[in-house]
């Protein structure tokens, strides 16, 4: 599927097809209070749910003319799909975190034999895999990245705007490689994800929730499998991290401030670097914009190292992303310097 009128068509259908049926969630979620209330108004939830529903209904009939294997369509519909329950289901009530970890590792080891991990293009390193070790490798990567997805779903347009960004990257990696079902893919869920995205910027009248959060994760994280299974190099596992990479940066942040904060949550939650920018008084808006460029950079470093697996991507990738930490960290000694001075003068009893 490389033909560009086709790919507009396919995305803009996919976008006026989420639009339309997150205004009729919306409205039936407001009817029936399925609302948030963890922000400052309510706002309906679970607006993820219309673009899981547009992607596997274009993708299951259409993917089946388009592929060679079925059972990779079949395996992913299912496995994604599963993954989006689970969601819906924590959208509303709260699994046990065990039960939830199991029956994901249960969708990403149903869909990874159709598309296995059989060696890592490393620079200068083409390391072959044992077939327990791809299997397990692939299974750790799309179960992770669908629940670093849902931890960083913590600010209007940020995932939805992340898997635009992503998934178009995926649909013109398929199109330079003549994998149509990767390019199809591709601009199903960029194109839904641009159709909620408009839905979700401020102001906002829905969430995407952890429905559409799942699914877009491990949607994400199942493209490189995708097109490395269809024969490409395997390369593009890499380049799926690195597409990636701004996300499992912070989440990783996050965890490590998890682990500091004795497992108090609430606590860890505020340390997404995307979190840490807001309380130092930056519009979400300009956040956003920031992240989503940040992503495009590193969408075209993945790109190149597509091409040429050279170290120097990933050293430039790994800078990047430390540097934006330590702004954000000397932004964090300032601001805090600054308070202790005000409240140093403001204070009768200091000579």
């Amino acid at each position: 599927m490389d033909n560009p009128i086709a790919i507009l068509i396919v995305g803009s259908a996919a976008a006026l097809m989420t639009g339309l049926g997150v205004s009729l969630l919306r409205q039936y979620a407001v009817q029936h209070s399925f609302l948030s209330h963890s922000h400052a108004h309510s706002t309906p939830n679970g607006g993820g749910l219309a673009l899981v529903a547009v992607v596997l209904m274009l993708f299951m009939p259409f993917g089946l003319g388009m592929s060679a294997d079925p059972s990779l369509v079949v395996r992913f519909s299912l496995a994604a799909a599963l993954m989006a329950f689970i969601g819906f289901y924590e959208d509303f009530r709260t699994l046990p975190r065990p039960l939830r970890l199991l029956l994901q590792m249960a969708a990403a080891l149903f869909f990874v034999p159709s598309a296995p991990l059989t060696s890592l293009a490393l620079p200068a390193l083409n390391i072959e895999l044992p077939l327990w070790l791809g299997y397990l490798i692939a299974t750790a990567w799309l179960v992770g990245l669908t629940n670093v997805y849902v931890y960083m779903d913590g600010i209007n347009g940020l995932a939805s705007g992340q898997a635009v960004l992503a998934a178009g990257f995926w649909a013109l990696i398929g199109a330079l490689c003549e994998a149509p079902l990767v390019t199809f893919l591709g601009i199903l869920i960029s194109g839904s994800a641009l159709g909620f995205t408009l839905h979700n910027l401020p102001p906002r009248n829905i969430f995407l929730g952890e429905t559409g959060s799942s699914f877009l994760g491990f949607s994400l994280a199942a493209l490189p499998l995708m097109c490395i299974g269809q024969g490409e190099s395997p390369r593009l596992f890499i380049s799926g991290i690195l597409v990636m990479s701004l996300f499992t940066f912070d989440a990783l942040l996050t965890f490590v401030g998890y682990l500091l904060a004795g497992g108090e949550e609430r606590r860890a939650n505020r340390s997404h670097l995307y979190q840490r920018l807001l309380q130092l008084g930056d519009r979400p808006l300009h956040v956003l914009r920031l992240y989503l460029l940040l992503s495009a950079g590193f969408g075209m470093a993945g790109l190149l190292y597509w091409q040429a697996a050279a170290p120097s991507i990933l050293f430039a990738v790994g800078m990047v992303c430390l540097t934006l930490y330590a702004w954000i960290k000397r932004r964090e000694t300032r601001d805090d310097l600054f308070s202790n001075t005000l409240m140093t003068k403001d204070d009768p009893s200091c000579p």
